[in-house]
């Protein structure tokens, strides 16, 4: 048996989720929805089984007693965070060493405008609509980033707790992915998501087109 099915059956177990015929990993909805009402105690022995498990749970319960909402704030300040994110995420792919990546994170540079938008959901659809987020290639390289750090094992992990963190953050993949870099949150001098996650609190994301780089914020 592979290890996430070993790691689902045990879900599954904690869950009080029959094991003896369970449905592929990527529609076990009990894992990806109800797994987040079990309490603190199963929710733990949840974690524990997993690589880094503390670090991850000490995330995850932050994003669950996380409220976003709107805030005043200064342009410049909201600009400021954006230097602050693209600066981390070079750091991280530098030190992390794939030319490649580091090449294609580099194109940002390119996009000299820099914006602010605010507004309702309408705004936020049409703003990011043909946008990446400003996290897109350090997202993309993730996965090997964990496994480069926490072998095999940690690359599983990141793929079984994918969807049940994506759930968790309301579908957002930068709060879910900032939950799982807490399994190599030791490896490096700064943590490449944390602005994103405080933009998250805010009601606010950072994003990149090819004419500029802007950070949305909802008011």
């Amino acid at each position: 048996m592979s290890i996430k099915l070993e790691w689902q059956r045990k879900w599954r177990e904690i869950l009080g989720e029959p094991t003896d015929s369970m449905p592929d990993i990527r529609e076990d909805y009990a894992l990806h929805f109800d797994i987040w009402n079990v309490g603190d105690v199963k929710l733990q022995e949840c974690f524990t089984i997993l690589p880094n498990g503390d670090r991850l749970l000490k995330r995850v319960n932050e994003v669950m007693t996380t409220h976003p909402q709107s805030t005043t704030i200064a342009d410049e300040e909201l600009l400021r965070m954006l230097d602050k994110l693209n600066q981390d995420i070079e750091i991280v792919l530098r030190d992390y060493g794939c030319e490649q990546v580091i090449e294609l994170n580099g194109e940002k540079s390119v996009a000299t405008k820099r914006s602010v938008y605010r507004g309702n959901e309408s705004v936020r659809r049409e703003v990011l609509r043909e946008a990446d987020p400003a996290t897109v290639h350090l997202d993309d390289e993730l996965c090997e980033i964990i496994r480069k750090h926490c072998g095999e094992e940690g690359y599983e992990a990141f793929f079984f707790l994918s969807e049940p963190l994506y759930q968790l953050s309301g579908c957002y993949y930068t709060v879910s992915h900032w939950i799982a870099w807490a399994m190599v949150e030791t490896e490096y001098d700064v943590d490449p998501y944390q602005v994103a996650f405080e933009l998250y609190k805010i009601r606010a994301q950072a994003g990149w087109s090819n004419e500029e780089q802007f950070v949305y914020i909802a008011s």
